[in-house]
Order: C-alpha cells, then sequence, then structure tokens
C-alpha cells in the first residue's frame, strides 16, 4: 500500500473519531438540558442563601455545557480563534465561579488579556465580509466546503473532501514531500504545511496569490 495513501486514510479515520466524539458530547448536553430547568426549580423554592449557593451551580452547570459546544466547534474546523475562545471560556467560568478572593480574579483578567492580546497581534484573522485577507492557519482535517463557504473561499478539491488531502495531492503533483515549509499552489491559492508529524500533514495555511503579487508590486 503506498504510504501516502495510508496516512491520507488515516487522517480520514482519526477525522471520523472526531465527529464520533463530537456527536457524543452533543448528546450529553443535550441529556444534561433537563437539570438547568431542576435548577430553576430549587432556586426558586429555597431561601437566600441556599439560593445564591444554588445558582453558583447552575451557573457552573450552565458555563460548563457551553464550553463542552464551544469543543465540538473546536473538533469541527481546528482554527486558533476557536482555540482561544474556548480558554477564554475555561478562564471566565473559573473567574465567575471559583474565584475567591481577589488574586484569583487578577490572575482570570491578566490570563484573558494575555488571550485578547494574542488574537489582536498574533492570529490573522478575516475581513468584515468574511473574505479570506492574509495567510490563516487551519487544521488538515478541515472540510474544504466548509473553507469555502465560511471565508468565501473557491477551492476545488475534487476526489479530496479535506483541506490536508488536497494539500497532499497537490504534493504529489509537484513530486514534495509533506515537511514542513513546504509550499504548493494550485494557481489561485498557496498552501504552506506549518505543521507535520510523520509524514501526516497537521495544520496548513492559505493565501491568495493575487494578495502576495500585491505585495511584491508594492515592494
Amino acid at each position: 500500500m503506498n504510504r501516502k495513501k495510508y496516512l491520507v486514510g488515516l487522517l480520514r479515520i482519526v477525522n471520523i473519531f472526531e465527529i464520533i466524539v463530537s456527536i457524543m458530547l452533543i448528546a450529553g448536553v443535550i441529556f444534561a438540558v433537563p437539570d438547568i430547568v431542576k435548577y430553576y426549580f430549587q432556586i426558586i423554592q429555597s431561601d437566600e442563601l441556599a439560593s445564591y449557593e444554588l445558582f453558583q451551580h447552575f451557573l457552573s452547570h450552565v458555563l460548563l455545557l457551553v464550553i463542552a459546544i464551544e469543543f465540538v466547534v473546536l473538533m469541527i474546523a481546528h482554527t486558533d480563534s476557536n482555540i482561544i475562545h474556548l480558554i477564554m471560556l475555561v478562564i471566565s467560568r473559573k473567574m465567575l465561579v471559583y474565584s475567591d478572593t481577589m488574586l484569583d480574579l487578577l490572575v482570570a483578567v491578566v490570563a484573558i488579556a494575555i488571550l485578547f492580546a494574542v488574537r489582536k497581534f498574533l492570529v490573522t484573522s478575516v475581513t468584515e465580509d468574511g473574505v479570506l485577507e492574509h495567510a490563516t492557519e487551519f487544521s488538515a482535517s478541515t472540510s474544504i466546503q466548509k473553507l469555502n463557504a465560511k471565508y468565501d473561499l473557491d477551492i476545488n478539491g475534487g476526489k479530496s473532501t479535506t483541506l490536508g488531502g488536497y494539500v497532499f495531492s497537490l504534493l504529489e503533483e509537484a513530486r514534495e514531500e509533506p515537511d514542513i515549509g513546504v509550499i504548493v499552489e494550485d494557481g489561485t491559492y498557496l498552501f504552506q504545511i506549518l505543521r507535520a508529524s510523520g509524514g501526516v500533514i497537521e495544520t496548513v495555511s492559505i493565501e491568495r496569490i493575487e494578495n502576495k503579487k500585491e505585495e511584491k508590486s508594492k515592494e
């Protein structure tokens, strides 16, 4: 069996397992919704001191469900912004529910400020209309269909359904190995491998060739 086809198949299997785990998480969130309703009745029927403690548990429960939903989003689209959003929710839950001292609050605020700084200066964003502006990092398991829909791209993956599979096919045409830093193009976009392990592509950056031409003309 061709080694590259084996690795692509293995990547698809991992993608299937991620889908299964995502479905299980969503099912867990659905089953946990009735507990939220129970908290409402307990809060209404309890006195002030008991209701305060119950509301803390209620808030912790709701935020945990939100984190689970965001984790599903992260597994669907492995982007830096989704990772930062998830970490921010985890910190917010810790700060709102479990912070007892000013030091706890200060540490949480500093952590959130760092995350905002990372998103502002290190994570490449898209324009307001959703069009890809500069090179952006994506997981190799990201669906090409979702990339095209979310970022207004027009990548024609052919038989490939994931970004990693498409880049693999371009590498085979160019007779290149899936190593970190390798760049391939399809005439419209440049694809650079940012992370790879054991011949398996993990993350890829995408950039319009038109943007590259404009940058060179300005220089």
